[in-house]
């Protein structure tokens, strides 16, 4: 739902939930400025999946299409 809300579900529970992104923190290095705006709202992007080290599998991945609401 843009920056109103996040919500991360697996296996119909609700693992983590948060609102508000905002780019920012200071572990990126040799980015182009004009992209990277801290403190800027995050309202679209990309979807990533990621291991931490470890060998994952994924499968039966779904991505839900919100309506979009009338401002």
């Amino acid at each position: 739902m843009g920056s109103k809300l996040i919500t991360h579900i697996i296996n119909g529970d609700t693992v983590l939930q948060y609102s508000k992104p905002t780019i920012g923190g200071g572990v990126a290095t040799g980015y182009d400025p004009k992209y990277k705006v801290d403190g800027k709202l995050l309202s679209n992007g990309y979807i990533a999946l990621q291991s931490e080290g470890q060998p994952v599998d994924f499968r039966n991945i779904e991505i839900k299409q919100l309506p979009v609401e009338e401002r």
